[in-house]
């Protein structure tokens, strides 16, 4: 499940996830595959253990015109995607299940990852 490719529609914010090669279109338009981006120290989310989960909080802008879309994070078996909307405050639940890969979208920025 790391190995996820990730499409968003441009127009629409559709999210398409695709385990495989695939040719994915929405809204008339092919979508292009989103290469994840190492999220430099200033760019990462917030991660805080409490009991059997992490806490995970943004300061990131969450204005109609700039906000995170998802919050997604998989391990080699399992990707659990929490879907974030603009104007609420990226406050987000996800249980431990050891390490993994934390990913999130910026409708201007594009995909980042960061590793837990």
């Amino acid at each position: 499940m790391k190995k996820t490719k990730y499409f968003v529609c441009p127009n629409c914010g559709n999210l398409v996830l695709c385990t495989g090669n695939a040719s994915i279109s929405c809204c008339g338009r092919p979508l292009q595959e989103l290469t994840p981006k190492k999220a430099q120290d200033c760019e990462k989310l917030q991660v805080q253990e409490i009991e059997d989960e992490w806490y995970i909080t943004s300061s990131h802008p969450m204005t109609k015109g700039h906000h995170l879309s998802f919050v997604a994070f998989a391990t080699s078996e399992q990707l659990q995607v929490i879907k974030q909307y603009p104007e609420w405050n990226l406050q987000v639940r996800v249980p431990r299940r050891g390490h993994g890969m934390l990913l999130w979208y910026c409708n201007q920025d594009g995909l980042f990852y960061q590793l837990l």
